[in-house]
C-alpha cells in the first residue's frame, strides 16, 4: 500500500465502497430470508390450527426460496472474505482475471441499481504490472464512470486481452454521455493508458520479472 495521505484515502475509499456494497447486498438477501421464513411459520401455524397438515407443494417452494437466498449471501460474503484478503498482496503483479471477476462481483449490485447488467468476457488468468489494490481501485472507479454514463437497460461487457504491452481492458457498452475521466495522475502513477471514445480501453502494464 502506498505511503501519504493520497495513497492512503483513495484505499479507504474503496475499502468504504466494496463495504457498503457488500454488506447492502447480505442485508438484501437476509431481510428476503426473514419474510420467507416468517411465511412458513404463519403457514405451518394455521394448518395446525385447522388440524391438516401444510400444503406441501407450497411449503416447498418456500424452502427453496430460502436456500437460494442463503446461497447468494453465502456468495456475497465471500466475495468480501476475498477482497479483504486481496490486501494481503503486496506485490508489484496481479491477476488482472481474478481481480475482475471479484470486484465485478461486488460491482454488480451497483450496475443493476443503475439498471446495467455485467457481463464478463476474461481469460482464465492474466498477469499484470499492478498491485491488486491498485488494479481493484483502478477496476472499480473505472466501471462507476462508464455504469453512470451508461443508458439504462444496457449490457456493460468487461473484456480482458493480453499484447505485447501488457494487458488492454475495455468496457464496452451503450452509452448516453461521455464517462467522466479518471484522474490523470492516478494513470500516470500506475504507469496505465486510458483510451476514451465510444468504447473505454484501460492499457495496463505488463506484468515484470522480480526475480534476481
Amino acid at each position: 500500500m502506498p505511503e501519504g495521505n493520497a495513497g492512503q484515502a483513495g484505499y479507504a475509499e474503496l475499502f468504504g465502497q466494496v463495504t457498503r456494497n457488500a454488506t447492502h447486498e447480505i442485508k438484501n438477501e437476509l431481510a428476503v430470508i426473514n419474510e420467507q421464513t416468517h411465511l412458513i411459520s404463519e403457514m405451518l401455524e394455521i394448518a395446525a390450527a385447522k388440524g391438516r397438515e401444510a400444503d406441501p407443494e407450497r411449503l416447498h417452494q418456500l424452502i427453496g426460496r430460502v436456500i437460494e437466498r442463503v446461497g447468494r449471501a453465502d456468495q456475497a460474503v465471500k466475495r468480501l472474505n476475498a477482497f479483504a484478503h486481496s490486501a494481503e498482496e503486496t506485490g508489484p503483479v496481479c491477476d488482472a482475471a481474478k481481480g475482475a471477476r471479484l470486484i465485478a462481483g461486488i460491482f454488480a449490485r451497483q450496475a443493476a441499481l443503475n439498471n446495467v447488467t455485467l457481463e464478463l468476457d476474461l481469460p482464465e488468468s492474466l498477469s499484470v504490472g499492478l498491485a491488486t489494490l491498485d488494479y481493484e481501485r483502478l477496476l472499480w472507479r473505472a466501471l462507476a464512470a462508464v455504469v453512470a454514463a451508461a443508458a439504462r437497460g444496457s449490457l456493460l461487457r468487461l473484456v480482458l486481452t493480453s499484447g505485447d504491452e501488457g494487458a488492454l481492458l475495455s468496457l464496452e457498452t451503450q452509452l448516453e454521455r461521455e464517462p467522466e475521466p479518471l484522474p490523470g495522475e492516478l494513470l500516470e502513477q500506475m504507469g496505465v493508458t486510458l483510451r476514451q471514445g465510444g468504447v473505454w480501453q484501460l492499457g495496463l502494464p505488463p506484468a515484470r520479472a522480480t526475480g534476481g
